[in-house]
């Protein structure tokens, strides 16, 4: 029976490194120029399985932390065109920290991360869109870009973000977006209150006043649900009237606020006088 299981067991790895097909040697060389960091951000599990799909055909430039460099050296190594893309970072819409929104419904003391205090009767914060302050987006962050602030807010480096998209999923009241590098200027609020629900809770959120819609010289903002949703594109990224105009506060402005425009200041001007 030994002599007869060894030869079975010869026998099938044998058969298996007959049929084995061998391994597409491009895909090693792609691997080698990802940086390895299996974050998932190109849609696959992991770097490897990337690797794979581009030595297969797949597009080059999906990998986020590998950036243009790596775009560049894998569309070199496949023979094809290389077509930069835009280089993105998350963004916090919520800027409730303790100094603004520091009230609690309820003391919790349950595990602390954000998506049990969320599912534990939608969190203690007062206000039930704002950020919970546990730190999940931190701990996802396979880069280190993100840190808890004295206010329990995230604050996410844009320099180091490789917009992996982590956070964003792992976010559970989905305040993190990815937006491209370049606009400065977002929505810092996502309540769908009413101007005195948001008021008794936080001093910076939206009251829902349409005043920066009304303003806006692009008319690329519209009111959904009592919240400004921002058409980036028609604006191009361009919302410096209506974080000028908002009487909460509640954009965030990156870098000193430009004047408003011309066409603006002579409309407020007018209705002045």
């Amino acid at each position: 029976m030994l002599v007869l299981g060894l030869l079975f067991g010869a026998g099938l790895m044998l058969a298996a490194r007959l049929l084995a097909g061998k391994e597409n040697p491009l895909i090693e060389e792609v691997y080698k120029r990802l940086p390895g960091i299996n974050c998932g951000a190109c849609g696959y599990k992991g770097c490897r399985q990337y690797a794979e799909a581009v030595a297969g055909g797949e597009a080059v430039n999906k990998c986020v932390p590998g950036g243009v460099d790596c775009a560049a050296a894998l569309a070199e190594l496949m023979g094809v065109e290389f077509q930069e893309t835009v280089k993105l970072r998350a963004v916090v819409h919520c800027q409730g920290g303790t100094g603004h929104c520091g009230g609690e419904r309820f003391l919790y003391v349950g595990e602390q991360d954000c998506r049990a205090a969320h599912i534990t009767s939608g969190g203690p914060k007062d206000c039930l869109y704002g950020c919970l302050g546990f730190g999940s987006c931190a701990a996802v962050c396979p880069v280190d870009a993100i840190t808890m602030g004295e206010d329990r807010l995230p604050k996410i480096d844009g320099e180091v973000c490789i917009a992996c998209g982590l956070c964003v999923k792992t976010c559970p009241r989905g305040l993190i977006t990815l937006l491209p590098a370049a606009y400065k200027t977002y929505l810092g609020c996502s309540s769908h209150d009413r101007a005195k629900a948001v008021k008794d809770v936080c001093d910076v959120g939206c009251i829902a006043c349409q005043l920066c819609a009304r303003k806006d010289p692009h008319e690329a903002i519209r009111m959904e649900s009592d919240l400004p949703v921002l058409d980036y594109e028609k604006a191009e990224g361009d919302f410096r009237v209506a974080a000028e105009v908002c009487p909460t506060g509640s954009y965030v402005v990156e870098g000193a606020l430009p004047e408003p425009v011309a066409a603006v200041q002579a409309e407020e001007e007018a209705e002045a006088s």
